[in-house]
């Protein structure tokens, strides 16, 4: 009964291995995220979410001006551990004339554009909505998105 018993925490350690621990991890890799970011990043569940406001945009719906908020303008990206590597997922809002720097940007990251679109018609200045996903490196894939945002307007007026 005793080996039973033994047994059986030692199955259970193996299956539920410490939440504590993973907890930790992701709070480490958050921090190590907030750093390349310059920004605070949310933790939720296992995620590490990415919020950068874009601040000089001044939009325009139909004539009628508009908050950058309500358009969504920023750049935002999920990191998520997925074994040993860390997958992202983003969504950068840009103006027409940065969507082809920032795709050169992403694509000699190696991190995939999955859609390009606008949200909005009848806005000024034109704004599209670029999707992109990765996985591997966190540090390296996250470089690779500083490095896309480094290519819009709105990185040379910080």
């Amino acid at each position: 009964m005793k080996n039973i018993l033994v047994l059986m925490a030692v199955l259970f350690v193996l299956i539920f291995p410490n939440q504590t621990s993973l907890a930790e991890k992701q709070n480490k890799e958050c921090k190590t995220l907030e750093q390349i970011f310059k920004t605070k990043v949310q933790s939720e569940k296992n995620l590490c979410r990415v919020e950068i406001a874009r601040k000089i945009i001044k939009p325009e719906i139909m004539g009628e001006k508009s908050s950058p908020e309500s358009m969504d303008l920023g750049f935002h990206f999920a990191f998520e551990r997925v074994d040993e590597a860390t997958m992202v997922i983003g969504e950068m809002a840009l103006l027409q004339e940065e969507v082809n720097p920032v795709i050169d940007q992403l694509r000699k990251g190696g991190l995939e554009i999955t859609a390009i679109h606008n949200h909005m018609m009848h806005e000024k200045p034109r704004i599209m909505y670029l999707h992109v996903q990765g996985k591997g490196d966190m540090i390296r894939q996250a470089n690779m998105l500083i490095n896309a945002i480094a290519a819009t307007k709105e990185q040379k007026h910080q």
